[in-house]
């Protein structure tokens, strides 16, 4: 066999392989992406019906007795409040006696045992039309009562997109195959000549390979040509690369922006539809008008904090000559009383040497990053404000005796709207952009801040920063 055909059958061979495997990973990649949307969007409500049993619960029942009659009226009025949604719902007790069911379908009780009064499971099932998917959580009506509430999502459509994905992937992968072995036929005597070979690369990197780089297998024009189609590619990969970083930092960014507002808004939505729809006892009005208060403010604070970003990146900066011990001074004279009564003693300690910063984005850093600290200290503990000259310029250290975090979290931490504990931030009014703004203002000012942290036992910031040249100030 001539080795022509050999290049010609073993890339046809290859393609083979690398489209059949790299299609069939997309499909499943894409099918188990939109399979775990499904499975959120069904605990998520399964979630909302069961807060609103409770609250039907709450405004329809008088009595707490737990009976048939009771869930079956209470279950009627949710459902009827939610037209325009086929709910499919079943409730039972522990003991297994069911007390409402309209799912019309033969669920999987071992499915309860998965679940815990804060969490909730789900499974797919097969049945005779197609696939659902069963959702169980326990709604709890005092502090001893308690039922199960499952739920059923249909997602027959869903696997049959997939088969056919799958079927119009075979049919064009067939296509392929043929329309590539006509033009191996008619290419493989080219494909062993240098100016062919670099031709290939450029069509695969037409085809989004950006890794491929061209042979240089001579020192004439030619070899000169690969040489320069190299050095495209380098560039070309690392622009591409970059632009894929930044809209992904764009998409997550969107992405959490979207949440943070998401969240509070339903809940202020649902207790103010609650407030003007239905009668509550003057406790609840209060509990009602504090939660839809505390909300706006925390959305007011991120409005604030998102104009602040904002403002440190495109504002110019007007820098000058501060001696970064008064600064330290000043901020321990602003938050050595709130931190004595939590318990925590800060230290500072910095040496007597003159930056050059601007000295209210600066003090903003260090404000924030004194704050996480605090945040991160349960019963007492210390923080420290270090400041001292190291080789090449002036350290900053701002470290803290808490909880620490994770080696894995800390490559993200800078990210806008990225929070390690998500729930005791948003309790402590946190968006998720102080340390965000932390990094752009270092940033702005030349500087490096790195994480040094141990679970248990505490974090450590460092700021480094260049000393000013006296004999240009």
């Amino acid at each position: 066999m001539k080795f022509s055909w050999k290049i010609c059958f073993s890339t046809i061979m290859l393609s083979l392989l690398i489209f059949s495997i790299g299609g069939y990973v997309l499909i499943s990649a894409l099918f188990q992406s939109t399979y775990e949307r499904e499975v959120a969007n069904a605990g998520e409500e399964n979630r909302m019906l069961q807060y609103s049993f409770v609250a039907y619960w709450s405004a329809t029942i008088q009595d707490v007795n737990l009976s048939q009659e009771n869930v079956k009226t209470t279950a009627d009025a949710m459902v009827d409040g939610m037209s325009g949604s086929e709910l499919r719902i079943r409730i039972s007790d522990e003991q297994g006696q069911i007390f409402y069911d309209n799912a019309q379908a033969e669920l999987d009780a071992g499915l309860l045992e998965t679940i815990t009064k804060t969490t909730r499971g789900h499974m797919l099932r097969k049945t005779e039309n197609g696939y659902e998917l069963q959702t169980a959580s326990m709604v709890c009506l005092g502090e001893e009562q308690f039922l199960y509430l499952e739920s059923i999502r249909e997602v027959t459509e869903l696997f049959e997109e997939r088969d056919q994905q799958y079927s119009i992937y075979r049919q064009w992968l067939v296509g392929l195959l043929v329309a590539q072995s006509i033009l191996c036929y008619l290419m493989a005597t080219w494909l062993l000549r240098p100016l062919r070979r670099l031709s290939r690369a450029t069509r695969r990197i037409a085809g989004g390979n950006l890794s491929v780089r061209a042979r240089m297998e001579s020192r004439d024009e030619i070899g000169d040509l690969a040489v320069d189609f190299n050095h495209m590619a380098d560039n070309l990969e690392q622009q591409f690369q970059e632009l894929e970083d930044a809209a992904r930092r764009q998409e997550d960014f969107i992405g959490s922006f979207a949440h943070e507002l998401k969240t509070p808004l339903t809940s202020m939505i649902g207790y103010a539809d609650m407030l003007r729809t239905t009668q509550v006892t003057q406790e609840e009005q209060f509990q009602a008008a504090n939660y839809i208060f505390k909300e706006g403010k925390r959305l007011e604070s991120l409005s604030f904090k998102l104009l602040d970003l904002m403002v440190v990146k495109n504002q110019e900066l007007e820098l000058k000559l501060v001696k970064i011990r008064w600064l330290a001074e000043d901020i321990k004279g602003m938050l050595s009383p709130s931190l004595k009564k939590l318990g925590i003693v800060l230290k500072v300690i910095v040496e007597d040497v003159m930056l050059m910063i601007e000295p209210d984005l600066m003090k903003t850093v260090l404000l924030n990053l004194l704050d996480n600290g605090r945040k991160a200290i349960e019963g007492g503990g210390t923080l420290y404000l270090l400041g001292r000259k190291e080789e090449g310029g002036f350290a900053i250290y701002v470290r803290d005796t808490g909880k620490g975090i994770p080696k894995e979290e800390l490559s993200r931490i800078t990210e806008a709207f990225y929070m390690v504990d998500k729930s005791r931030a948003r309790q402590q009014g946190g968006a998720g952009l102080g340390l965000a703004i932390c990094a752009e203002i270092v940033k702005r000012h030349k500087g490096l801040m790195t994480f040094k942290s141990i679970p248990g036992k505490g974090t450590m910031v460092r700021i480094f920063m260049e000393l000013p040249d006296h004999r240009e100030t």
